[in-house]
């Protein structure tokens, strides 16, 4: 009997649920915290920074910005319960009921796009944006607040901008002149059956801006009050701490001159006394190259979140090399991205990796592990990478199993005598293969900016990861079997007999099923990443109710630490595709890529200098900005290549070309964050561990497992079928 579901959401109940669902929840969350209800205690990748919600102002209208942050971003943090209930439904729907799902992909990447441009402002709120702070952490209170302040130039020209074109562009959606109430009623609506209007999407680009414009304000206050406070404390040199400031003061002058010359004399440019419009439409490619890179180095160096550098450069170059006109390409860049099917999934593996450790599974997790074959040498270390690859199979969230397992298996190796290095390293190599273990979030964002598909990216992915889950256990192994004392088996007193240990697989039924689910659905073709990614969501919440946490105190803090971290990335992607869309506009592309061929190196010689390129961006950048920035660059470049083998190994079919550098890439991203001094793994593990245990420590635990993934990354060129063979068998 084949049923029908014949049913297509109205427009009223889609508005209707997102504007009363929130009030609804958080009248429950406060219900409940009134009770006494306490969230699980969250591992530190998790903690969604709530803490910094305590240091509110005294000037009661900065703590009225501050609390319409929180609001805006608690109310749009709610939304991604919505997704878990669409796509659940959207697959039992097609499957059971043979019914066409259409307006749920674009209902829910449309809220999902709303949700990344309004939480930006509360993701600055709790410090949740990503910024390089390798100098800048090591400069004194006095320096960092001088360099808060003439950076937030950045910051403001960025937002500013993008506020204004966003105006335009969200008017344009409305009518067809340029203000929403001018004559000429246009109501942009979508090309789908569905036939949503844009202007409510569009208006949260205003919305966004405008909030994070505020939340700057008040972060712009905090920074100069710090500095008042800092200056009379400071012992060194003043005066090039006032010259900062002054700069700042200077610089933003300059661009409130800049604004009033393009909306006064805009269309009559021989009217204006000053203007840097266009002061640099003569430069060179190789020169722009240069100034640009320069400016990102420097800017960044200086502490700014990454989202702000990039927009903010992008921003100043197309005024100086371009003009005006050219600034309304910035919402045009950003709506695509934050409309994009494929990065929803992004949230939902967030909310389900925070989930799982609400619930905690992971604990139970690596407990079975542990208990199974800690009784070998090196045993516990063995279970600490096992238990990291079945996490990264469950939540692909970059970092979070080297906090969780720092937290949870790092005390128990050191008490039982493991040698540090060896636990050191067995925990942030195990924690880098959420990087490449579908479902990895990096290689939803690269298919995104690549132009590849997830679930081909997410197949050939799998091979090379479990090789390097393989390849750190069989080294741990080998090294504590030749050597006993660098990892001792499990006491005897600790070690239970098997038919406790099976009991005990009951605990791994609950992990092992989600993800079978998840990733059998992406597979087998039965969902997209998307739609496994809500299913997976909503396995998580009855795993949740199963093990007696799914509280709304618990499901508020699993959306709050969701809502940030995807805000931030996000934020990184409007920023940078800005910056790298203008200079691949500009011929960078082109440049870039002439100048490697000019090397005179073959194929396997250029991939060798970009993977190097990686690695050493690797050791100072985030990985979102890395991906960004050279990505764009790169693909083209190596697609056109053609890699017939070497030594008489099986080559790389040409079509496949593109899909076999995203996994190298992906492994290559493992490498970075394993790589000192700036790896970010490093310093994951760095806020757990013991006081006697130093950073030198650390760095030399990641060499020999850096040197592993070197291996694996050779072994992948070498025999590409290691990547391929998985996606052939699946798509031919």
């Amino acid at each position: 009997m084949n049923l029908e579901l014949n049913f297509v959401l109205p427009h009223w109940l889609y508005w209707s649920v997102l504007l009363f669902l929130p009030p609804i929840m958080m009248l429950m969350v406060w219900r409940s915290r009134r009770r006494g209800a306490r969230p699980t205690q969250s591992a530190e990748i998790f903690a969604h920074g709530e803490e910094a919600l305590a240091g509110t102002p005294s000037n009661p209208v900065l703590r009225a910005v501050e609390g319409l942050s929180t609001f805006t971003g608690t109310f749009v943090g709610y939304w991604s319960l919505v997704a878990v209930v669409v796509y659940t439904y959207e697959v039992i729907a097609r499957y059971a009921f043979n019914s066409p799902t259409n307006w749920a992909h674009e209902s829910m990447f449309l809220m999902f796009g709303m949700q990344y441009l309004i939480a930006g402002a509360y993701c600055l709120r709790v410090d949740g944006h990503v910024r390089v702070d390798v100098l800048y952490s090591r400069f004194g209170p006095a320096v960092t607040a001088a360099l808060d302040i003439l950076t937030s130039v950045i910051f403001y020209l960025f937002l500013l901008v993008l506020t204004l074109t966003a105006w335009t562009f969200f008017a344009q959606s409305l009518s067809q002149e340029q203000f929403f109430f001018a004559t000429g009623w246009s109501n942009e609506v979508s090309f789908t059956e569905w036939r949503i209007q844009y202007y409510p999407v569009k208006g949260a680009m205003v919305l966004g801006g405008v909030l994070l414009l505020l939340q700057g304000t008040v972060r712009l206050v905090k920074d100069i009050q710090a500095f008042r406070v800092a200056i009379r404390r400071h012992t060194g040199a003043r005066w090039p701490l006032w010259g900062m400031v002054g700069a700042a003061v200077i610089l933003g002058l300059v661009i409130l001159l800049e604004m009033v010359n393009v909306i006064v004399f805009g269309d009559s440019p021989e009217h204006l006394l000053f203007t840097l419009e266009g002061s640099l439409e003569d430069i060179g490619i190789g020169t722009l190259t240069l100034v640009m890179t320069g400016a990102l180095l420097v800017v960044l160096l200086a502490g700014l979140p990454l989202a702000f550098v990039t927009g903010g450069l992008g921003v100043l170059f197309i005024y100086l090399v371009g003009n005006h006109y050219m600034l309304n390409i910035i919402p045009s860049r950003i709506f695509p991205l934050m409309t994009d099917y494929q990065l929803s999934a992004i949230p939902l593996f967030i909310f389900m990796a925070a989930m799982l450790e609400k619930a905690g599974l992971i604990e139970d997790l690596f407990d079975v592990v542990y208990h199974w074959i800690g009784a070998l040498r090196g045993g516990l270390a063995v279970a600490t990478i096992l238990a990291s690859t079945l996490l990264a199979a469950m939540v692909g969230v970059i970092g979070a199993a080297v906090v969780t397992m720092g937290i949870i298996a790092l005390p128990a190796m050191l008490k039982r005598g493991y040698d540090p290095k060896i636990a050191l390293g067995a925990i942030m190599a195990g924690g880098t293969l959420g990087i490449l273990i579908p479902p990895s979030i990096l290689a939803i964002i690269y298919a995104v900016v690549a132009g590849q598909s997830v679930g081909e990216l997410y197949l050939g992915a799998l091979l090379p990861g479990l090789l390097l889950s393989g390849l750190y256990m069989g080294y741990v192994a080998l090294r504590a079997g030749f050597n006993p004392k660098l990892g001792p088996a499990m006491p005897r007193e600790e070690r239970v007999d098997l038919p406790q240990r099976l009991r005990m697989l009951r605990n791994m039924l609950a992990p092992i099923s989600l993800v079978v689910l998840v990733l059998g659905a992406i597979f087998t073709g039965m969902a997209t990443p998307v739609e496994a990614a809500g299913i997976g969501t909503f396995g998580a919440l009855v795993v949740a109710a199963l093990h007696g946490r799914l509280t709304w105190v618990n499901v508020h803090d699993a959306c709050m630490m969701t809502l940030k971290a995807t805000a931030m990335v996000l934020w990184i992607i409007f920023g940078a595709t800005v910056f790298v869309g203008f200079y691949i506009l500009q011929g960078g592309q082109q440049f870039v890529q002439e100048l490697i061929v000019g090397t005179g190196l073959g194929p396997y010689g250029i991939l060798i200098l970009i993977m190097l390129v990686l690695v050493l961006l690797g050791m100072f950048l985030d990985w979102v900005g890395i991906l960004l920035l050279a990505v764009p660059i790169f693909v083209p470049l190596i697609a056109g290549l053609a890699f017939e083998g070497v030594f008489g190994l099986p080559g790389v079919p040409p079509e496949k070309v593109a899909l076999w550098f995203g996994v190298l890439y992906l492994v290559n991203m493992q490498m970075s964050f394993l790589s000192p001094p700036f790896g970010y793994a490093l310093f994951y593990l760095r806020g757990v561990t013991p006081p006697h245990i130093s950073m030198a420590t650390i760095y030399k635990s990641s060499l020999p497992f850096l040197g592993l993934q070197t291996l694996g990354l050779i072994l992948c060129i070498l025999f590409p079928g290691i990547i391929l063979w998985l996606p052939g068998l699946a798509y031919g």
